[in-house]
């Protein structure tokens, strides 16, 4: 995985999991892969060391990909999302059309 695909999967976890990491992981996690923020930039924001940061971030990664491993959340929405595609191709319908487009924000609500 490229560090770019990294960075989009990991912000993809933190949006369907945030809220489930302690404030400290979910605040360390945003600043790192959605302001990309260095460690050093975060530890002096917060006042802490680079070691707490770095602690922060490897429990943080490790909490979301253990809940994306027993939950599936995103590789689910994933798979939905490639069927809708599919099923909007084959559809003519503007009605049906609209009702996928619809499934497909809510699943990329905030991705």
């Amino acid at each position: 995985m490229t560090e770019i695909e990294q960075f989009e999967h990991i912000n993809s976890l933190l949006l369907s999991y945030g809220e489930i990491l302690t404030p400290l992981q979910k605040e360390v996690l945003t600043c790192y892969y959605s302001y990309n923020l260095s460690l050093s930039e975060i530890a002096s924001e917060r006042k802490v060391s680079r070691a707490a940061v770095d602690d922060a971030l490897k429990k943080g990664i490790n909490k979301l990909e253990e809940f994306e491993e027993k939950l599936k959340i995103n590789e689910k929405s994933e798979k939905i999302l490639k069927i809708t595609a599919k099923i909007k191709q084959k559809s003519n319908n503007e009605d049906i059309n609209k009702e996928i487009e619809e499934i497909e924000r809510i699943l990329t609500d905030g991705i």
